[in-house]
């Protein structure tokens, strides 16, 4: 118990040095693997509110849960509600792979297979926009050995990249 009040007590101090609300995705095409894949790195706090609103919780620990599989089942969910992915032109399901913890935020990943090649990519994401007004969820995406990079707010929440 006294662990969770010190863990709370970090958080609520970390929320006044923590302004912004950002989350960064980075997507690679793998073309020997003929797949997507996505690692996306989010706030730990974040996206405890997130997963707290979505699936209507009181407590949700998204830093050292007793329940690993619980977590990403409740993460799982919440990304396929908020993060699409369009390759040339058809919506594409995402397996989501899990996740883990990296100081101040969690790192999800997923992946998208059976893609041979890229040559558009439009991606949706409104992750976190539904409890931050000035969420921003930057997104990187390298097809072709070229990087693009686009920064999706609750104005512009999705970008198609060309390759």
């Amino acid at each position: 118990m006294r662990i969770n009040l010190l863990y709370t007590v970090f958080l609520s101090c970390f929320s006044v040095l923590h302004p912004f609300h950002v989350s960064v995705t980075d997507i690679v095409h793998n073309a020997e693997t003929q797949s997507v894949q996505v690692s996306q790195r989010i706030f730990i706090d974040d996206l405890e509110q997130g997963l707290k609103k979505f699936h209507q919780l009181d407590y949700v620990d998204t830093y050292k849960p007793k329940d690993p599989i619980r977590l990403d089942s409740l993460i799982e969910a919440y990304l396929k509600q908020k993060v699409f992915i369009r390759i040339n032109g058809k919506t594409r399901a995402f397996n989501y792979l899990g996740s883990e913890v990296e100081s101040d935020a969690r790192w999800c990943y997923y992946e998208i297979q059976g893609i041979a090649e890229v040559t558009e990519a439009e991606i949706t994401n409104v992750l976190l926009m539904e409890v931050f007004d000035d969420q921003q969820n930057i997104v990187h995406f390298k097809a072709n050995e070229v990087l693009k990079s686009y920064k999706l707010d609750k104005e512009d929440t999705y970008t198609t990249f060309k390759f």
